[in-house]
């Protein structure tokens, strides 16, 4: 059963890529996209970046994000916030479209959309925290249309756990402060006290109301360093630059003397820099097929071939 089950999932993968029909590329420090199938280019390269997080093709220029389906290649654009933020057990970037706010998951698929272009947006995981003309929102999973809370005069928010005397014990707490009042909530969003003060400084606020509640400290964090992967090794003969995958063993060559990068996970990318001209190109390749997925107009001013 297990063997079936395996079976049937990488069946459901080869499925998907063989409908995809669109991919991205870079050439000469500009991102395009390329039509799989006949190696044409399909959206020229005058991008000036690229997020590789999104599952469809996403280009950058200036703030402006366009997500360009892989199927129908199909473009819409957004303007960015730069707001990461983790609601509804997702995980989500911050968009404005029609002077209105999206959020946009990875897959792209559900987005939340509000009547609202908020200025700020605040995720705890469950439940998001939105800005507008200078009061905050609060809407809780799964009710994203109605606001749980609304209209809260504040400048600041402060989530976390927060030692209360009266249970004595550690509590999930939401305050908002740091206009005329500050505002404590537990984990439901109930309002449990209000005191009157407008400071915008966080060891001021704990100590207005210290009287109920605690900061809790927190040991220093120390993070870990992973080195980095390698997934193709390089070397430079004739003029040429021979990469070989570390996973699929199948050496190709491009004319002159460039050094590799890569895409975290992505072990059928690449992203080589020419040492002398600096310029930058990336591409996936399809090493079943023997293949780059980068217009074939590139692939001959570049020289990019397989070594048989």
């Amino acid at each position: 059963m297990k063997k079936i089950i395996i079976l049937l999932l990488s069946l459901c993968g080869l499925s998907v890529m063989a409908q995809e029909k669109y991919e991205s590329f870079q050439y000469g420090d500009k991102f395009g996209v390329v039509e799989i199938n006949t190696l044409n280019e399909f959206i020229e390269p005058t991008y000036s970046g690229r997020n590789s997080y999104f599952d469809p093709i996403t280009l950058i220029n200036g703030s402006e994000y366009t997500f360009i389906d892989r199927v129908s290649g199909k473009a819409e654009t957004y303007i960015t916030t730069n707001q990461e933020l983790r609601f509804n057990g997702n995980y989500y970037k911050h968009f404005y479209k029609y002077d209105k706010s999206i959020f946009i998951p990875r897959d792209a698929k559900i987005k939340i959309s509000f009547n609202k272009k908020y200025r700020e947006a605040i995720g705890n995981g469950s439940d998001l925290i939105v800005k507008y003309d200078g009061l905050f929102e609060v809407f809780s999973k799964p009710n994203f249309k109605t606001p749980k809370v609304k209209d809260i005069k504040a400048k600041k928010v402060y989530q976390d756990f927060v030692f209360r005397k009266r249970t004595q014990k550690e509590e999930y707490l939401t305050i908002f402060y740091g206009n005329d009042a500050i505002y404590v909530y537990d984990k439901n969003y109930k309002l449990l006290k209000e005191y009157p003060s407008d400071t915008e400084y966080d060891s001021r606020m704990f100590d207005v109301i210290s009287g109920e509640f605690t900061k809790v400290e927190k040991d220093g964090d120390l993070s870990n360093y992973a080195v980095a992967p390698s997934y193709f090794t390089e070397k430079f003969k004739d003029g040429y630059t021979i990469l070989t995958s570390n996973e699929f063993q199948k050496p190709f060559q491009i004319k002159g003397n460039y050094r590799n990068h890569i895409i975290y996970g992505k072990t059928d990318w690449i992203i080589i820099t020419n040492k002398e001209t600096d310029k930058r190109y990336s591409f996936r390749i399809d090493f079943e097929k023997k293949r780059f997925l980068l217009p074939k107009k590139y692939q001959e001013i570049l020289e990019l071939k397989f070594i048989e």
